[in-house]
């Protein structure tokens, strides 16, 4: 897990994860990241009540920014598949999902808890790591104000 840390720090490139979208199509982080964005990745899970709180700024962020350089991505990890459509449902997500098909999210990124939501810049380097609340509306504002 440290090594992974180290590997994902900030100012590292990001590591892909390869999975699906919510509609089952092949989707990976690359189709996102390193493209000339700012991406705010939201790994959570439906269960996790700590990821539903986040909800609210995520599409804070998602509404302000989206048409102005920023995608929400979000990372559904650690979760039954079908809890996804579910969940967008019910929570009004509107910005694209990718299933950790595989679980490698928590190796690759060594993430031990969700929430864990991670700033990337349009080249797609790791900016700010385990982001929440208001610290990660303040991060993204600053990165939005420049």
């Amino acid at each position: 897990q440290m090594e992974a840390i180290k590997k994902t720090a900030e100012g590292m490139p990001f590591v892909d994860i390869k999975g699906k979208d919510a509609e089952g199509n092949p989707a990976s982080l690359s189709d996102y990241i390193g493209k000339g964005n700012y991406v705010l990745l939201d790994m959570w899970a439906s269960w996790c009540g700590p990821c539903k709180g986040e909800i609210p700024n995520l599409l804070k962020l998602h509404k302000q920014y989206k048409d102005k350089g920023l995608t929400v991505l979000g990372l559904f990890v650690w979760d039954e598949e079908d809890n996804l459509k579910k969940a967008i449902k019910e929570d009004g997500i509107v910005w694209p999902q990718i299933i950790d098909t595989d679980a490698s999210a928590k190796t690759i990124y060594g993430v031990d808890g969700i929430p864990h939501i991670i700033l990337f810049a349009p080249d797609g380097t790791i900016l700010k790591r385990n982001l929440r609340g208001q610290n990660m509306i303040d991060s993204v504002n600053e990165v939005m104000k420049k």
